[in-house]
Protein backbone atom coordinates (compact mmCIF):
# COMPACT_ATOMS: atom_id res chain seq x y z
CA UNK A 1 0.00 0.00 0.00
CA UNK A 2 1.11 3.63 -0.64
CA UNK A 3 -0.14 6.72 0.43
CA UNK A 4 -0.69 9.17 -2.53
CA UNK A 5 -2.29 12.57 -3.68
CA UNK A 6 -5.66 12.50 -5.34
CA UNK A 7 -5.98 15.79 -7.37
CA UNK A 8 -9.36 17.74 -7.27
CA UNK A 9 -9.63 20.56 -9.30
CA UNK A 10 -6.42 21.41 -8.29
CA UNK A 11 -6.51 20.45 -4.64
CA UNK A 12 -4.38 17.33 -3.35
CA UNK A 13 -6.55 15.10 -1.50
CA UNK A 14 -4.23 12.56 0.07
CA UNK A 15 -5.23 8.19 0.27
CA UNK A 16 -4.05 4.59 0.78
CA UNK A 17 -4.20 2.98 -2.94
CA UNK A 18 -2.59 -0.55 -3.32
CA UNK A 19 0.85 -0.85 -4.94
CA UNK A 20 -0.55 -2.94 -8.20
CA UNK A 21 -2.71 -1.02 -10.20
CA UNK A 22 -6.60 -2.59 -10.28
CA UNK A 23 -5.82 -4.66 -6.82
CA UNK A 24 -8.94 -4.30 -4.64
CA UNK A 25 -9.58 -1.02 -2.40
CA UNK A 26 -10.33 -0.71 1.26
CA UNK A 27 -13.51 1.20 0.92
CA UNK A 28 -12.72 3.72 3.60
CA UNK A 29 -9.64 4.57 2.14
CA UNK A 30 -12.08 5.52 -1.13
CA UNK A 31 -14.53 7.71 0.90
CA UNK A 32 -12.34 10.72 1.39
CA UNK A 33 -12.30 11.84 -2.07
CA UNK A 34 -15.38 10.54 -3.20
CA UNK A 35 -16.99 13.12 -0.02
CA UNK A 36 -14.68 15.51 -1.69
CA UNK A 37 -15.79 15.40 -5.28
CA UNK A 38 -19.42 15.55 -4.72
CA UNK A 39 -19.31 18.78 -2.17
CA UNK A 40 -17.30 20.30 -4.88
CA UNK A 41 -20.59 19.37 -7.47
CA UNK A 42 -19.96 20.81 -10.69
CA UNK A 43 -17.58 23.69 -9.77
CA UNK A 44 -14.79 24.59 -12.70
CA UNK A 45 -12.51 27.00 -9.99
CA UNK A 46 -9.31 25.21 -10.15
CA UNK A 47 -8.14 25.51 -6.49
CA UNK A 48 -4.41 24.96 -4.66
CA UNK A 49 -3.45 23.13 -1.44
CA UNK A 50 -3.44 19.79 0.55
CA UNK A 51 -6.63 18.51 2.14
CA UNK A 52 -6.76 15.23 5.06
CA UNK A 53 -10.46 14.33 5.22
CA UNK A 54 -10.99 11.48 6.24
CA UNK A 55 -9.20 8.73 8.42
CA UNK A 56 -6.58 8.00 10.65
CA UNK A 57 -4.17 10.03 8.79
CA UNK A 58 -2.54 12.65 10.14
CA UNK A 59 0.33 11.65 11.15
CA UNK A 60 1.03 11.94 7.23
CA UNK A 61 -0.14 15.79 7.41
CA UNK A 62 2.21 18.42 6.49
CA UNK A 63 2.72 22.11 7.37
CA UNK A 64 0.27 24.37 5.63
CA UNK A 65 -2.50 21.34 5.37
CA UNK A 66 -6.01 21.89 5.70
CA UNK A 67 -7.51 18.91 8.00
CA UNK A 68 -11.61 18.55 7.54
CA UNK A 69 -12.45 15.44 9.98
CA UNK A 70 -9.04 13.09 9.93
CA UNK A 71 -8.16 12.19 13.44
CA UNK A 72 -5.05 10.47 14.51
CA UNK A 73 -3.65 6.83 14.66
CA UNK A 74 -3.36 5.24 17.60
CA UNK A 75 -1.13 2.65 16.09
CA UNK A 76 1.93 4.71 14.88
CA UNK A 77 4.23 7.40 16.29
CA UNK A 78 2.96 10.48 15.68
CA UNK A 79 4.90 13.08 13.59
CA UNK A 80 2.53 16.12 14.21
CA UNK A 81 3.67 18.72 11.37
CA UNK A 82 3.10 22.63 12.53
CA UNK A 83 1.13 24.86 11.51
CA UNK A 84 -2.07 22.85 10.53
CA UNK A 85 -5.26 24.49 9.70
CA UNK A 86 -7.81 22.61 11.20
CA UNK A 87 -11.50 23.05 10.23
CA UNK A 88 -12.98 19.60 12.15
CA UNK A 89 -11.72 16.21 13.60
CA UNK A 90 -13.03 12.62 13.93
CA UNK A 91 -13.43 13.29 17.53
CA UNK A 92 -12.84 14.89 20.94
CA UNK A 93 -9.32 12.43 21.39
CA UNK A 94 -7.89 13.74 18.39
CA UNK A 95 -8.71 17.56 19.21
CA UNK A 96 -6.64 16.98 22.85
CA UNK A 97 -3.65 15.22 20.74
CA UNK A 98 -3.68 18.30 18.23
CA UNK A 99 -4.07 21.09 21.37
CA UNK A 100 -1.52 19.46 22.78
CA UNK A 101 1.25 19.73 20.34
CA UNK A 102 0.00 23.40 20.24
CA UNK A 103 -2.44 23.33 17.05
CA UNK A 104 -5.83 25.14 17.35
CA UNK A 105 -8.86 22.86 16.87
CA UNK A 106 -12.42 24.00 16.71
CA UNK A 107 -14.89 21.67 19.05
CA UNK A 108 -16.43 20.68 15.31
CA UNK A 109 -16.10 16.67 15.46
CA UNK A 110 -17.38 13.74 12.90
CA UNK A 111 -16.54 11.29 10.66
CA UNK A 112 -17.67 13.18 7.01
CA UNK A 113 -18.64 9.77 5.81
CA UNK A 114 -21.55 10.44 8.10
CA UNK A 115 -22.64 12.83 5.25
CA UNK A 116 -22.98 9.88 2.79
CA UNK A 117 -26.91 9.82 2.83
CA UNK A 118 -26.80 13.62 2.32
CA UNK A 119 -24.18 13.52 -0.36
CA UNK A 120 -24.89 10.44 -2.14
CA UNK A 121 -29.16 10.50 -2.41
CA UNK A 122 -29.15 7.50 -5.29
CA UNK A 123 -27.81 5.17 -2.84
CA UNK A 124 -31.06 3.00 -3.04
CA UNK A 125 -30.89 0.35 0.38
CA UNK A 126 -30.41 -3.21 -0.42
CA UNK A 127 -33.34 -4.82 0.78
CA UNK A 128 -31.70 -8.21 1.80
CA UNK A 129 -31.90 -7.08 5.35
CA UNK A 130 -30.92 -9.88 8.23
CA UNK A 131 -27.69 -8.71 10.39
CA UNK A 132 -24.76 -7.48 8.03
CA UNK A 133 -20.99 -8.51 9.95
CA UNK A 134 -17.76 -6.05 8.13
CA UNK A 135 -14.38 -6.91 8.96
CA UNK A 136 -11.47 -4.46 9.49
CA UNK A 137 -9.50 -4.56 6.22
CA UNK A 138 -6.28 -6.18 8.40
CA UNK A 139 -8.76 -9.40 9.85
CA UNK A 140 -10.89 -10.80 6.58
CA UNK A 141 -10.41 -13.69 8.22
CA UNK A 142 -12.20 -13.05 11.45
CA UNK A 143 -15.48 -13.72 10.58
CA UNK A 144 -17.88 -15.82 8.09
CA UNK A 145 -21.18 -15.81 7.08
CA UNK A 146 -23.79 -15.31 4.61
CA UNK A 147 -23.82 -12.00 5.90
CA UNK A 148 -20.38 -10.41 5.72
CA UNK A 149 -19.39 -8.16 3.54
CA UNK A 150 -15.98 -7.49 2.56
CA UNK A 151 -14.08 -4.07 3.24
CA UNK A 152 -12.81 -4.63 -0.47
CA UNK A 153 -16.13 -3.61 -2.23
CA UNK A 154 -17.16 -1.00 -3.84
CA UNK A 155 -18.27 1.82 -0.90
CA UNK A 156 -21.33 2.59 -2.69
CA UNK A 157 -21.88 -0.87 -3.18
CA UNK A 158 -21.51 -1.49 1.14
CA UNK A 159 -23.42 1.85 1.82
CA UNK A 160 -26.27 0.06 0.30
CA UNK A 161 -25.98 -2.80 1.85
CA UNK A 162 -25.41 -1.51 5.38
CA UNK A 163 -28.24 0.75 4.69
CA UNK A 164 -30.82 -2.26 4.19
CA UNK A 165 -29.38 -3.79 6.97
CA UNK A 166 -31.26 -4.66 10.38
CA UNK A 167 -28.18 -4.38 12.39
CA UNK A 168 -24.28 -4.22 11.73
CA UNK A 169 -22.01 -5.65 13.52
CA UNK A 170 -18.08 -4.12 12.39
CA UNK A 171 -14.54 -4.06 13.23
CA UNK A 172 -14.46 -1.55 10.57
CA UNK A 173 -14.81 1.73 11.60
CA UNK A 174 -16.32 2.80 8.36
CA UNK A 175 -18.83 0.30 8.25
CA UNK A 176 -19.95 1.74 11.83
CA UNK A 177 -19.61 5.21 10.94
CA UNK A 178 -22.56 4.53 7.69
CA UNK A 179 -24.11 2.54 10.29
CA UNK A 180 -24.62 5.69 12.22
CA UNK A 181 -25.55 7.81 8.70
CA UNK A 182 -28.43 5.38 7.39
CA UNK A 183 -29.94 5.33 11.17
CA UNK A 184 -28.63 1.20 10.84
CA UNK A 185 -28.54 -0.40 14.69
CA UNK A 186 -25.08 -1.29 15.03
CA UNK A 187 -22.29 -2.43 17.81
CA UNK A 188 -18.57 -2.50 17.42
CA UNK A 189 -16.31 -5.70 17.30
CA UNK A 190 -13.53 -5.75 19.72
CA UNK A 191 -10.64 -4.60 17.41
CA UNK A 192 -8.32 -7.22 16.98
CA UNK A 193 -5.59 -5.22 14.55
CA UNK A 194 -6.28 -2.04 15.34
CA UNK A 195 -5.86 0.30 18.02
CA UNK A 196 -8.83 0.81 19.84
CA UNK A 197 -8.10 4.86 19.97
CA UNK A 198 -9.99 5.52 16.29
CA UNK A 199 -13.34 4.14 17.40
CA UNK A 200 -13.43 5.98 21.18
CA UNK A 201 -12.21 8.62 19.34
CA UNK A 202 -15.13 8.66 16.85
CA UNK A 203 -17.73 7.23 18.93
CA UNK A 204 -16.78 9.71 22.02
CA UNK A 205 -17.25 12.63 18.83
CA UNK A 206 -20.61 11.43 18.58
CA UNK A 207 -21.60 11.57 22.11
CA UNK A 208 -21.13 7.81 23.07
CA UNK A 209 -17.64 8.06 25.11
CA UNK A 210 -18.48 4.67 27.27
CA UNK A 211 -19.10 2.67 24.09
CA UNK A 212 -19.07 -0.88 24.75
CA UNK A 213 -17.34 -3.59 22.39
CA UNK A 214 -18.58 -6.82 21.45
CA UNK A 215 -15.85 -9.76 21.30
CA UNK A 216 -18.00 -12.15 19.09
CA UNK A 217 -20.74 -11.53 16.60
CA UNK A 218 -23.14 -13.58 19.03
CA UNK A 219 -22.35 -10.85 21.95
CA UNK A 220 -22.76 -8.37 19.62
CA UNK A 221 -26.49 -9.62 19.17
CA UNK A 222 -27.20 -10.05 22.39
CA UNK A 223 -25.92 -6.43 23.75
CA UNK A 224 -27.76 -5.22 21.07
CA UNK A 225 -26.81 -1.69 19.66
CA UNK A 226 -25.31 1.58 20.78
CA UNK A 227 -27.04 4.49 21.13
CA UNK A 228 -27.87 7.09 18.11
CA UNK A 229 -25.26 9.62 17.42
CA UNK A 230 -25.49 13.21 18.92
CA UNK A 231 -24.10 15.08 16.00
CA UNK A 232 -24.53 18.02 14.40
CA UNK A 233 -24.44 17.80 10.40
CA UNK A 234 -25.14 21.09 9.38
CA UNK A 235 -21.91 21.85 11.49
CA UNK A 236 -19.81 19.32 9.75
CA UNK A 237 -20.87 19.91 6.10
CA UNK A 238 -20.33 23.70 6.76
CA UNK A 239 -17.05 23.09 8.15
CA UNK A 240 -15.53 21.90 4.91
CA UNK A 241 -12.99 23.65 3.57
CA UNK A 242 -14.63 25.26 -0.24
CA UNK A 243 -12.66 27.87 0.11
CA UNK A 244 -9.45 26.24 -1.09
CA UNK A 245 -11.16 26.61 -4.49
CA UNK A 246 -12.40 30.00 -3.72
CA UNK A 247 -10.33 32.93 -5.07
CA UNK A 248 -10.54 34.26 -1.26
CA UNK A 249 -9.04 31.87 1.35
CA UNK A 250 -9.87 32.02 5.31
CA UNK A 251 -6.91 33.42 6.89
CA UNK A 252 -4.67 30.63 8.03
CA UNK A 253 -4.24 30.21 11.96
CA UNK A 254 -1.27 32.48 13.47
CA UNK A 255 2.10 30.16 13.35
CA UNK A 256 4.39 31.57 15.49
CA UNK A 257 3.00 29.73 18.63
CA UNK A 258 1.42 32.79 20.60
CA UNK A 259 -1.68 30.60 22.24
CA UNK A 260 0.74 27.96 22.90
CA UNK A 261 0.36 27.88 26.65
CA UNK A 262 -3.01 28.13 26.09
CA UNK A 263 -3.55 25.47 23.95
CA UNK A 264 -1.52 22.86 25.61
CA UNK A 265 -4.28 23.75 28.87
CA UNK A 266 -7.17 23.35 26.90
CA UNK A 267 -5.57 19.49 25.95
CA UNK A 268 -5.54 19.14 29.25
CA UNK A 269 -9.43 19.92 29.93
CA UNK A 270 -10.41 18.00 26.93
CA UNK A 271 -8.75 14.81 28.50
CA UNK A 272 -9.86 15.14 31.81
CA UNK A 273 -12.97 15.42 30.32
CA UNK A 274 -13.15 12.58 27.96
CA UNK A 275 -12.31 10.40 31.73
CA UNK A 276 -15.01 11.74 33.04
CA UNK A 277 -17.03 11.37 30.12
CA UNK A 278 -15.76 7.73 29.98
CA UNK A 279 -16.85 6.86 33.88
CA UNK A 280 -15.15 5.19 36.46
CA UNK A 281 -15.89 1.61 34.88
CA UNK A 282 -13.89 2.43 31.98
CA UNK A 283 -13.47 -0.36 29.31
CA UNK A 284 -9.84 -1.70 28.54
CA UNK A 285 -10.48 -0.14 25.37
CA UNK A 286 -11.24 2.95 26.83
CA UNK A 287 -8.10 3.69 28.95
CA UNK A 288 -6.25 2.18 26.53
CA UNK A 289 -7.19 5.24 24.28
CA UNK A 290 -7.22 7.92 26.59
CA UNK A 291 -3.33 6.48 27.86
CA UNK A 292 -2.28 6.64 24.02
CA UNK A 293 -3.45 10.34 23.66
CA UNK A 294 -1.98 11.50 26.85
CA UNK A 295 1.13 9.18 25.93
CA UNK A 296 1.53 10.97 22.50
CA UNK A 297 0.88 14.18 23.83
CA UNK A 298 3.50 13.97 26.42
CA UNK A 299 6.01 12.34 23.75
CA UNK A 300 7.43 16.06 22.85
CA UNK A 301 10.34 17.17 23.77
CA UNK A 302 10.26 18.76 26.90
CA UNK A 303 13.39 20.99 26.05
CA UNK A 304 10.61 22.18 23.03
CA UNK A 305 7.52 22.26 25.48
CA UNK A 306 9.61 24.75 27.93
CA UNK A 307 10.73 27.14 25.05
CA UNK A 308 6.88 27.06 23.59
CA UNK A 309 5.11 27.89 26.71
CA UNK A 310 7.89 30.26 27.42
CA UNK A 311 7.51 32.38 24.03
CA UNK A 312 3.51 32.40 24.90
CA UNK A 313 1.74 35.95 24.68
CA UNK A 314 0.81 35.64 28.30
CA UNK A 315 4.26 33.58 29.87
CA UNK A 316 5.93 37.07 30.89
CA UNK A 317 9.10 35.59 30.74
CA UNK A 318 12.15 37.02 32.05
CA UNK A 319 15.06 37.32 29.82
CA UNK A 320 17.62 35.38 31.32
CA UNK A 321 14.67 32.86 31.40
CA UNK A 322 14.13 32.90 28.06
CA UNK A 323 17.38 32.52 26.99
CA UNK A 324 18.08 29.81 29.18
CA UNK A 325 15.09 27.73 27.69
CA UNK A 326 16.78 28.38 24.12
CA UNK A 327 20.03 27.50 25.00
CA UNK A 328 18.31 23.73 26.13
CA UNK A 329 16.43 23.50 22.92
CA UNK A 330 19.37 24.06 21.20
CA UNK A 331 21.94 21.78 22.92
CA UNK A 332 19.05 18.52 23.48
CA UNK A 333 16.70 18.99 21.19
CA UNK A 334 17.97 17.51 17.58
CA UNK A 335 17.55 19.56 13.73
CA UNK A 336 14.28 19.19 12.57
CA UNK A 337 13.02 21.32 10.00
CA UNK A 338 9.24 21.81 10.56
CA UNK A 339 10.10 22.22 14.49
CA UNK A 340 13.22 24.64 13.73
CA UNK A 341 11.09 27.00 11.85
CA UNK A 342 8.56 26.93 14.36
CA UNK A 343 11.08 27.87 17.18
CA UNK A 344 12.61 30.53 14.89
CA UNK A 345 8.83 32.23 14.45
CA UNK A 346 8.23 31.79 18.35
CA UNK A 347 11.83 33.62 19.09
CA UNK A 348 11.30 36.25 16.86
CA UNK A 349 8.03 37.26 18.04
CA UNK A 350 8.78 36.79 21.84
CA UNK A 351 12.57 38.71 21.64
CA UNK A 352 11.87 41.53 18.96
CA UNK A 353 11.29 44.30 21.64
CA UNK A 354 13.74 42.45 23.85
CA UNK A 355 17.13 43.48 24.85
CA UNK A 356 19.32 40.42 25.09
CA UNK A 357 22.63 41.77 25.61
CA UNK A 358 25.59 40.14 23.87
CA UNK A 359 26.39 37.12 26.28
CA UNK A 360 27.43 34.09 24.15
CA UNK A 361 23.60 32.26 25.34
CA UNK A 362 22.11 35.86 24.72
CA UNK A 363 23.83 35.60 20.84
CA UNK A 364 22.87 32.14 19.92
CA UNK A 365 19.21 32.72 21.14
CA UNK A 366 19.16 36.08 18.82
CA UNK A 367 20.38 33.80 16.20
CA UNK A 368 18.09 31.00 16.61
CA UNK A 369 15.56 33.81 16.39
CA UNK A 370 16.64 34.92 13.07
CA UNK A 371 16.47 31.14 11.60
CA UNK A 372 19.82 30.51 11.30
CA UNK A 373 19.57 26.90 14.16
CA UNK A 374 22.05 25.24 12.66
CA UNK A 375 24.75 28.30 13.59
CA UNK A 376 22.76 28.59 16.84
CA UNK A 377 23.50 24.99 17.67
CA UNK A 378 27.02 25.40 16.83
CA UNK A 379 27.69 28.37 18.52
CA UNK A 380 26.29 26.45 22.05
CA UNK A 381 28.49 23.62 21.36
CA UNK A 382 31.46 25.29 21.09
CA UNK A 383 32.14 24.51 17.42
CA UNK A 384 31.53 28.09 15.98
CA UNK A 385 33.21 31.28 16.96
CA UNK A 386 30.84 34.21 18.90
CA UNK A 387 32.59 36.21 16.73
CA UNK A 388 30.69 34.41 13.56
CA UNK A 389 27.22 34.54 15.72
CA UNK A 390 27.78 38.65 15.99
CA UNK A 391 28.30 39.06 12.37
CA UNK A 392 25.53 37.09 11.15
CA UNK A 393 23.37 39.05 13.53
CA UNK A 394 25.43 42.49 12.08
CA UNK A 395 24.03 41.05 8.98
CA UNK A 396 20.56 39.27 9.80
CA UNK A 397 19.09 40.51 12.19
CA UNK A 398 18.22 44.44 11.20
CA UNK A 399 16.68 42.52 8.50
CA UNK A 400 14.57 40.36 9.52
CA UNK A 401 11.33 41.77 10.75
CA UNK A 402 9.38 41.21 13.47
CA UNK A 403 6.84 38.27 13.41
CA UNK A 404 3.66 40.81 12.63
CA UNK A 405 0.38 39.96 13.96
CA UNK A 406 -1.30 37.26 12.44
CA UNK A 407 -5.38 38.53 11.06
CA UNK A 408 -6.14 34.59 12.09
CA UNK A 409 -4.28 35.26 15.68
CA UNK A 410 -7.98 35.06 17.28
CA UNK A 411 -8.85 32.00 15.54
CA UNK A 412 -7.05 29.81 18.23
CA UNK A 413 -9.05 31.35 21.30
CA UNK A 414 -12.12 30.27 18.91
CA UNK A 415 -11.18 27.27 19.24
CA UNK A 416 -10.79 26.71 22.95
CA UNK A 417 -14.21 28.78 23.47
CA UNK A 418 -16.19 26.90 20.77
CA UNK A 419 -19.92 26.82 20.41
CA UNK A 420 -20.99 23.96 21.93
CA UNK A 421 -23.65 23.76 19.40
CA UNK A 422 -25.25 19.63 19.51
CA UNK A 423 -28.19 18.23 18.12
CA UNK A 424 -29.62 14.93 17.38
CA UNK A 425 -29.05 13.49 14.04
CA UNK A 426 -32.51 13.27 12.33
Amino acid sequence: MSFDDDEILGVRVPRWRPDEPGAPTNFGDEIGPMLVRALRGESVARGAGRLLSVGSILHFARAGDVVWGAGINGKVRQRIQYPLDVRSVRGPLTRSVLLGFGIPVPETYGDPALLFPRLFPDIVPSEQGGVVTVPNLNELGRVAGDGVVSPLADPRQIAARIAGADFVVASSLHALVLADAYGVPSRPLVPEAEHPFKYLDYYAGTGRPGIAFARSVEEAIALGPVAAPDVDLDRLAGAFPADLWAAEKIAAPANDSRDYADLRRASERQRAALVLGIGREASDAAAQAILRAHHTVASQDRALTALLEATSEDASTEDDALVARAIAFLRECPARGDIDRRVARALRRSTHARQLGGGADAIACRVAATGKLSLARRLVSGDADLAEGRAHLAQTEESVPPAPPEAAAGIARRALRGVGRRIRRT
